[in-house]
């Protein structure tokens, strides 16, 4: 069973790291780089990454998820304005594909159909999670750059 708790820094911080890494690990292959030199691109990206998060979504809620106990990923949401962000969601390599994301996406959704507001995210082009995306009904609603910008909408309550 899955499910979530609050992110601790000093609890969680090794363990977003190690994420972190697990998410460029196969873009980072192709680019015959020497091990200290993808630590280096690493560490700067995790540390903009972090930043550009608080910066842009300073109410953001961040989560830890996890499998019997252990964490396996994490989602970062933010819902202080008119859309439900969804900011990150990031799965150790392991527990991809196996229903995990789904049945996150799906939680977001039904949160977001009771607060009666859209989901909005940002995917890079070519990312795999963009066809579940697509299966939970996200719609592109710009192109910019590396992103696309994707919404749901929820079913209007009357």
């Amino acid at each position: 069973m899955v499910h979530t708790r609050p992110f601790e820094y000093e609890q969680d911080q090794a363990f977003i790291w190690e994420l972190y890494c697990s998410t460029r690990t196969e873009e980072m292959a192709f680019w015959g780089w020497g091990e200290s030199d993808k630590l280096a691109f690493l560490q700067s990206q995790f540390i903009m990454q972090q930043k550009s998060y608080q910066m842009q979504f300073p109410a953001q809620n961040h989560q830890i998820i996890l499998r019997s106990g252990q964490p396996i990923g994490h989602l970062i949401t933010d819902a202080s304005g008119e859309v439900l962000h969804l900011v990150d969601i990031s799965l150790l390599p392991v527990y991809r594909g196996q229903g995990v994301g789904s049945g996150i996406i799906g939680d977001l959704q039904k949160e977001a159909e009771a607060i009666q507001l859209p989901i909005r995210l940002r995917v890079l082009q070519g990312n795999p999670a963009f066809r579940l995306y697509e299966r939970f009904h996200f719609i592109v609603t710009d192109s910019t750059g590396l992103y696309m910008q994707m919404e749901w909408q929820p079913l209007l309550q009357k």
